[in-house]
């Protein structure tokens, strides 16, 4: 009994970082890529929390290492990431934010922006890989 004791003594408090650092699945996208990327798009974070569905504090808590992303958020934080690196690889960098936040015909008019704010990424990452394939868009 007092072995046991002793063992639950000396095991070390995990800060909050460090309880979450290293949880992501290998293969998995970490959200604080997902962000960076993001980010140099031109788009906000409310913008990703709402792609999301989620808080914008759980945003920053991803940032901070305190909490990790379920698996929903995990699963659209891939797909996020797939569309960062489609725009990546078709549009010039100096171009990124223009692209996302301006009309866009194939779309309606509507910015790729407003279409990532409703959460439809898909449609998004659809006129994406029209671009790939060489219809203007």
């Amino acid at each position: 009994m007092m072995e046991i004791k002793e063992t639950v003594r000396k095991r070390r408090r995990l800060s909050p970082g460090e309880k979450y650092r290293n949880i992501t699945a290998p293969g998995r996208v970490k959200p604080r890529v997902v962000i960076k990327h993001f980010e140099a798009l031109g788009l906000d974070l409310k913008t990703l929390a709402l792609c999301l569905l989620v808080n914008p504090k759980t945003i920053q808590r991803w940032q901070d290492a305190i909490a990790e992303p379920n698996e929903a958020a995990l699963r659209s934080l891939d797909k996020l990431e797939a569309m960062y690196q489609l725009a990546a690889s078709l549009l010039k960098k100096d171009l990124w934010k223009t692209w996302f936040h301006s009309p866009n015909k194939t779309l309606g008019e509507e910015r790729p922006v407003d279409l990532l704010r409703r959460g439809e990424v898909d449609q998004v990452r659809n006129v994406l890989g029209m671009l790939k394939w060489g219809i203007y868009s």
